[in-house]
């Protein structure tokens, strides 16, 4: 089975799908596990969270990607992060002025 990724162009919002293993007709070494928030915090984000994870993203240079997803209580695309940024930012390492377990425990 082919895996696709969702890529959103910032600047016009089109989304463009692309085999997982392929970026620009080169291959790509995928080992970077990814998640989306609702996957790392286990409970759903929410738009302000999401909006403040994706700032701190474009500021350290990290490239999310994009899933789409369908289940009873959402259906649409959905942002991954590296597991290891993720890490960083609610741990402390990103986030200034805020603690980790704010925001786990919501």
């Amino acid at each position: 089975m082919t895996e696709y990724i969702y890529e959103r162009n910032p600047d016009t919002g089109v989304i463009r799908k692309r085999k997982i293993t392929e970026y620009n007709n080169t291959k790509i070494n995928n080992n970077m596990e990814m998640k989306s928030l609702y996957d790392y915090l286990g409970r759903a984000a929410g738009p302000d969270l999401g909006q403040d994870v994706a700032t701190a993203a474009r500021k350290a240079g990290v490239t999310g990607e994009i899933r789409e997803v369908s289940n009873p209580k959402y259906r649409g695309p959905v942002m991954l992060w590296p597991k290891a940024f993720l890490d960083l930012y609610f741990k402390g390492g990103l986030n200034e002025g805020t603690s980790g377990k704010q925001l786990l425990k919501g």
